[in-house]
């Protein structure tokens, strides 16, 4: 039912939840939204305009350079053909009213006619000199000049020119008259700033929500399964993290389902090692027994080769218990100092016998007068790695009748070596069993801080010992 309900759920609304979604409708905000940007731009360009023109406290003197223009070419009309003294009256009252200005004309011959500066009267302009004045006049110098010819602009009517010169200042709008073209471009130039800045705070967030789901899938938890994390929406982002969380809540009941598998199957070993003790000690006290009574050969010789499998099942079991109990971390060491060649003298010497009886050549190469080798180990794990290397040998190795154990330094370090001339480890044998010996061998090797290297000579099989870091 709860699926049910949460499949509906998603299925109701994909559009609301999609990321694609909220994009697409920020881009169609946007496509809408331009068609008002230009009519709101003008408004507040016209706006700002009036409100400005409004607060200007010094208004231009003469009006702005365009009326200024088109009434000193209206006065140049209205002086065509008029006598001298006319002229020279209508540019005098013209200079009253520009006072600020410079005013003069210039007739047909060249000659300064009128000049509100009396000492530039009768000088003669030369042609090269009214042609730089005529390009300053439509350039943008630090004078305002308006040039009319007399007349309307007809050259051969031959009554000259007249010139008013002014500072810009005087015509220019101040710098306030600017600001509604400024304030249009600035919001013309604002809107795209802000859709890009909507847009990469958009993504920016999707990124950040990504690396957040990333640094949880590569930070590990204590139990070495990641945490999960919070779903804040309900996007496609938010149903990644929604499957990264079922899959986290799936390892955890798988972990927690081993752990109890894991401990089953201690508890079964345990039990099933303790109670098998029991019926084989009783089978153990019968052979005993049997063995003291009148059997023929072919009795003893089955009797021996019960003995010798009860003593295989004794070692099965003990293997068991030891595996359980180093695996399950309950087995406690004792690591202290000891001489391990000495320990694998001795421990060569209990098993000679073994390897007399079956015919081995034995190579024992451990000086016994030679220096002591101290590692840090534990006396009885470590005898049980000698022995349950050895009594590989003598099940796995049986066909090649070697066995070599000898002790070689190499860069300043001690290597314990055994070798037989086996048919290899990679290789099947008749008395293979489940592996828990040299299991076994691992995991005390491991609690002392020794490795196990194994090496293929082509002869058989080189088992080499040393410190863990030092191989």
């Amino acid at each position: 039912m709860n699926k049910y309900r949460l499949f509906r759920k998603k299925k109701s609304d994909p559009f609301r939840n999609s990321l694609m979604s909220r994009y697409l409708l920020i881009v169609i905000l946007a496509m809408l939204f331009l068609p008002i940007v230009f009519p709101s731009a003008s408004l507040l360009f016209v706006m700002s305009s009036s409100w400005i023109n409004g607060k200007e406290e010094a208004p231009l003197p003469y009006g702005n350079s365009h009326d200024i223009e088109l009434r000193w070419h209206e006065e140049a009309k209205l002086m065509n053909d008029l006598p001298e003294e006319q002229i020279e009256s209508l540019l005098t009252k013209l200079a009253e009213e520009y006072k600020e200005a410079h005013l003069f004309w210039v007739n047909d011959h060249g000659f300064i006619q009128f000049d509100t500066k009396q000492e530039n009267v009768g000088q003669n302009w030369s042609s090269s000199y009214a042609v730089e004045y005529m390009k300053e006049a439509n350039g943008n110098g630090e004078n305002f000049i308006v040039v009319a010819f007399i007349g309307g602009g007809q050259i051969d009517r031959g009554q000259g020119f007249i010139s008013i010169e002014m500072p810009r200042t005087l015509v220019t709008a101040p710098p306030s008259a600017y600001f509604g073209p400024l304030y249009y471009g600035l919001f013309m130039t604002v809107v795209p700033i802000i859709f890009i800045l909507v847009s990469w705070s958009f993504f920016r967030r999707i990124i950040k929500r990504l690396i957040r789901l990333k640094g949880a899938i590569s930070t590990p938890g204590a139990d070495g399964i990641p945490l999960p994390v919070h779903v804040k929406k309900k996007d496609e982002i938010g149903r990644l993290e929604e499957s990264f969380n079922g899959m986290v809540s799936q390892l955890r009941e798988s972990q927690e389902q081993q752990k109890k598998e894991e401990q089953l199957r201690k508890n079964l070993i345990a039990d099933l090692s303790h109670d098998l003790r029991t019926p084989l000690t009783v089978v153990r006290g019968h052979v005993h027994a049997l063995d003291k009574e009148p059997l023929t050969e072919n009795g003893k010789e089955s009797l021996s080769l019960i003995e010798g499998k009860m003593n295989d099942l004794g070692g099965l079991i003990d293997n068991l218990l030891s595996y359980n109990l180093l695996a399950s971390g309950k087995y406690t060491m004792k690591l202290e100092p000891c001489d391990v060649l000495r320990m694998v003298r001795e421990s060569v010497a209990a098993w000679y016998p073994v390897w007399e009886k079956e015919n081995f050549e034995i190579d024992m190469d451990i000086d016994e007068e030679g220096e002591a080798v101290i590692w840090n180990v534990d006396k009885q794990g470590f005898r049980r790695v000698l022995d349950n290397l050895f009594q590989n040998i003598v099940r796995h190795a049986k066909a090649g009748k070697y066995v070599r154990v000898t002790a070689e330094s190499r860069n300043q370090q001690i290597y314990i070596i055994i070798e037989d001339h086996g048919p290899g480890m990679d290789t099947n044998s008749d008395f293979a069993g489940a592996g828990l010996g040299l299991s076994i061998v691992d995991l005390l090797l491991e609690g002392m801080g020794l490795i196990r290297l194994v090496e293929n000579t082509g002869r058989g099989t080189r088992v080499i010992l040393t410190v863990k870091g030092t191989a």
